[in-house]
């Protein structure tokens, strides 16, 4: 902003309009909750004008009443305390009108007053302790706030004090000058300064400096002061450049020094721009943490933070040369490390980053040892879809962030030009837009290097449809599907949803684990589902595709994924071909409802149920026969107990549960937009009921002594049917307290509940079963592991459903509980592994993990956990891993033996005293579409 300023921008006018009126502004309307953030079209989206706010209509209606700079800084800070810029969109518009104040493209005028650049200042210290309040909320909110800083004027002791800047006085009072310069400067810039300062004069002074040097002909006293001041100036509207500022602070701070003259050096001979990068990172090491604190620190930071980019840049480029090479990856790996550092010292993602950038440093050193591929890219490919992450988290809520901005500027009358390219500079000179494509350059080499697919084949094969373009598959429930069938392409899918019988295919621009339950679903529907992490990959399917248009949709189990278009005679036909065959077997697809004996009311050990589906559930069974095959098949499992049917069709009735369901299946037969508040209605009706106090005894009494810990899960006679899974539709709850009554309770009627999840009722409701007549949940309650030492969770297939290869056992793993790989929740890739049955039991490496959390047991209840990869055996020791693989495989093809079928299973691997233990929880036959 200062350099256009100091580019030759002219000073406004210095009219005298009748002064402002005094007291506060008019209270303006509250403002609207903020627009979330839509996930991007593509990684930078082009600025798109959204509709006008009430921060858009208040900060132009102000504008126009407060002329002078210290006014319109004034505006800012009344904003902020007083809640009108309380959301990221109200943020960025602040930042875009105090960047265009600063500029000069909106300009500041005298008002009348006579206020000191103290004033000023005492502005300026109140806004950024505001701002630093709002960075504190998130990384959008920091990086935002961090842009404004450099808007605002220097709130230094020597500018706070009651008579600033008094050297331009005694410059202006000299004998030793000619008079019109002494005019010159005291009317023109002292005066000005000291009665309503704003960035023209910076612009006035520069000018004038620049006239005495060329003059040559004044005295070399004069000069040397008003250079001075001229530096001074600087200081205040924050206009100095980056070697200047480094070296006045290294003037007032030896700790500095040594790493100052290292860096200023290097950049002003022209270093190559790696060792500037480096220079640059120690010195902001030193400089950052004292940011927050002292604004010289945090101006000194950023004006870092800026030139790292440029040395980014053009490593970037150097770096498309020579790809693949061992030199390569560690020039490559040694600079993304460093990038990720500039993000991590501005404290955008800092953990995430750290964590990124400790596992690229741990693999690069292998990168050079042919012994270690592919082992070592797979480890790289992880990494990198991990930090791809953290750039598109952010890019996406700064696209969101700008959207009023356009608005905005026009109601400034700012040139549409500058405000586009305002927007876009926003997005594109971020530290994480160089990251970004450091990190695009790891993702293709390194899957090139290990041969990995682009590409995630959830469910393969080829079907027609019509294109929709959805932000998250929910979003298909609540739209209107083409009766040719849909093919749904999505930015997000959260793993619990369910596809609507018209859904043919989906392709999700995130990868989504194969055995969630969404995964599950789709291949249990027939539904053709590919996903992918690389965005250009999906931005480029998605390109060529319009709402509507008819579309082959192929996605192959090796992991391509392919789109062309077909004439809509053709699709008409497929359509009624596939109609009839419908038709024809619809006596056939209707889901029957598991047998539901209702006779028992007391709490029963599972070991009892065994072959008793129609007393708790096939879930409570099933685990009744683990625990009676374990020792058999080498695994462990827990000795549980269950609720009964009968228990629940007991307890959950009266007026108010007969309400609820009543509206809930008007809603359900209307396809009323309310189904979601009606589902939660029913919940809560639920959950005032009662368990019998007995029964809640009796788990509690029944429980193996030292229990402290329990799982409450649910075991329907809607789920593990034929046709029908149902994993994922209803709650459990983990590491309940089974010596407190009411937390069990509690926890009971959470499960009884969750029959009643939209995800629970839209999947009765498309199998065509009952919403709840007929319907029961069984509870099953488990005794959890203490799980002291490394935990990982897996999910087991014994057959490999996507190649339809039953001699291979299929195999995702995470660390951590399992939930994070059943409800694709959380975004990542896991272990993906797959062991073929017979010797020696060759093991595939698919993928290796790169969720961001592990979701670990802890007293107080499972909680997230960041996972640093560079510490985990599984990523660090092939192995080790194979190994790993290989055990769990041999529990999977025993259970597989002992079922007769091939099996979907469940489990925790528990690594504690150089001793490996397999706990499986749950098994249920493989259900296939």
């Amino acid at each position: 902003a200062k350099e256009t300023a100091l580019n030759g921008a002219a000073s406004a006018p210095s009219p005298t309009p009748a002064p402002v009126p005094g007291g506060p502004p008019a209270a303006a309307p509250a403002p609207p909750a903020p627009k979330p953030a839509g996930p991007p079209a593509a990684f930078l989206p082009a600025a798109r004008v959204g509709p006008d706010s009430a921060i858009t209509l208040r900060i132009a209606e102000e504008d126009g009443k407060r002329k002078s700079w210290r006014n319109k800084l004034d505006l800012s800070r009344t904003l902020l305390e007083g809640g009108e810029v309380s959301s990221l969109n109200e943020l960025a518009c602040l930042q875009a009108y105090l960047t265009w104040v600063a500029s000069g493209q909106i300009k500041c005028e005298e008002d009348g007053g006579h206020h000191r650049p103290c004033a000023h200042a005492d502005a300026s210290r109140k806004i950024s302790a505001l701002l630093w309040q709002f960075a504190a909320r998130g990384d959008a909110e920091r990086f935002i706030a961090r842009r404004i800083f450099p808007s605002l004027p220097s709130f230094a002791d020597q500018f706070t004090c009651a008579v600033p800047m008094t050297r331009i006085r005694d410059i202006a009072h000299r004998n030793d000058i000619p008079q019109d310069l002494k005019n010159d400067i005291k009317h023109n810039l002292q005066n000005k300064l000291h009665r309503c300062a704003d960035p023209g004069d910076m612009v006035t002074c520069h000018n004038l400096i620049e006239k005495c040097r060329k003059a040559n002909c004044y005295p070399e006293s004069f000069m040397r002061e008003f250079e001075i001041f001229y530096k001074e100036l600087k200081e205040f509207f924050n206009a100095g450049g980056l070697d200047e500022q480094a070296q006045q602070l290294a003037a007032s701070d030896s700790s500095i020094r040594g790493a100052v003259d290292t860096f200023v050096h290097l950049k002003q001979s022209g270093g190559n721009p790696s060792g500037q990068l480096h220079a640059l990172s120690d010195l902001r090491a030193l400089v950052a943490p004292r940011a927050e604190g002292e604004q010289t620190y945090l101006l000194m930071d950023l004006e870092l933070e800026k030139y790292s980019f440029v040395l980014l840049s053009q490593l970037a480029n150097e770096l498309e040369n020579g790809q693949g090479s061992g030199d390569w990856w560690q020039r490559l790996l040694s600079i993304l490390a460093v990038a990720l550092r500039q993000s991590e010292l501005a404290g955008i993602a800092p953990e995430e980053c750290a964590a990124v950038a400790r596992e690229a440093a741990a693999a690069a050193k292998d990168t050079g040892d042919a012994s270690k591929a592919p082992f070592v890219f797979l480890r790289l490919a992880a990494a990198a879809d991990r930090a791809l992450r953290i750039c598109f988290a952010l890019t996406q809520q700064l696209e969101g962030a700008y959207t009023n901005v356009p608005a905005l500027g026009a109601a400034l009358k700012i040139d549409c030009h500058a405000v586009s390219v305002f927007v876009e500079a926003e997005m594109r000179t971020s530290i994480l837009f160089q990251v970004s494509k450091f990190v695009q350059l790891v993702t293709q080499q390194a899957k090139r290097a290990a041969n990995l697919p682009l590409w995630t084949a959830i469910s393969a094969g080829a079907t027609c449809g019509r294109v929709m373009r959805l932000s998250a598959l929910s979003e298909a429930w609540t739209k209107t599907l083409p009766a040719e069938g849909a093919i749904v392409l999505c930015d997000e899918a959260g793993g619990d949803e369910e596809l609507p019988a018209l859904v043919r295919g989906v392709v999700v621009g995130r990868d989504l684990p194969v055995l969630s339950h969404l995964a599950l679903r789709a291949r249990q529907l027939g539904a053709v589902f590919g996903c992918t992490s690389e965005r250009r990959l999906f931005d480029g399917l998605a390109s060529g595709a319009k709402d509507g248009a008819a579309v082959r949709l192929t996605v192959d189990a090796s992991g391509d994924v392919r789109m062309e278009g077909v004439a809509d005679s053709e699709l008409t036909a497929l359509s009624g071909s596939d109609a009839a065959a419908k038709a024809k077997s619809s006596g056939k697809t209707k889901a029957q409802v598991g047998e539901l004996s209702v006779k028992e009311t007391k709490v029963m050990p599972v070991i009892d149920l065994a072959d008793s589906p129609q007393t708790a559930g096939s879930k409570a069974a099933s685990s009744g026969k683990l625990e009676s095959i374990a020792k058999a098949a080498g695994f462990m499992a827990p000795q549980g107990f269950a609720v009964p049917f009968g228990v629940m069709t007991k307890a959950v009735s009266g007026k108010d549960v007969d309400d609820a369901v009543a509206a809930l299946q008007k809603a359900l037969d209307e396809k009323s937009d309310k189904l979601e508040s009606l589902a939660l209605a029913a919940r809560a009706a639920v959950e005032k009921c009662k368990v019998p106090k007995e029964v809640v005894d009796d788990l509690i009494k029944g429980l193996p002594e030292g229990t402290d810990r329990v799982a409450v899960r649910s075991s329907a006679n809607s789920e593990d049917l034929e046709g029908v899974s149902g994993a994922g539709l209803h709650d459990s709850v983990l590491g309940v307290d089974c010596k407190d009554p009411a937390a069990l309770e509690k926890a009971v009627l959470q499960v009884w509940s969750s029959m009643f999840t939209l995800r629970a009722v839209q999947s009765r409701h498309a199998a065509g079963m009952p919403l709840f007549k007929g319907i029961a949940m069984g509870v099953l309650v488990q005794p959890m592991v203490s799980l002291e030492g490394n935990v990982f969770a897996f999910i087991g297939f014994s057959k490999h459903v996507v190649d339809n290869d039953a001699g291979s056992v299929y195999l995702e793993v995470c660390i951590g509980l399992g939930e994070t790989l059943a409800s694709a929740s959380e975004p990542g890739t896991p272990y993906r592994l797959i062991v073929q049955k017979a010797a020696p039991h060759a093991v595939k490496i698919v993928s290796l993990a790169s969720f961001s959390y592990g979701l670990q047991d802890a007293a107080g209840g499972p909680a997230m956990k960041r996972v640093d990869y560079s510490q985990e055996r599984l990523s660090t020791d092939q192995a080790f891993l194979e190994k790993f693989a290989r055990e769990v495989a041999d529990v999977a093809v025993k259970v597989e033996q002992q079922y007769g079928a091939p099996m979907d299973m469940e489990g925790v691997v528990l690594e504690r005293g150089g001793s490996r233990e397999i706990h499986l929880v749950q098994a249920r036959p493989i259900v296939e579409g």
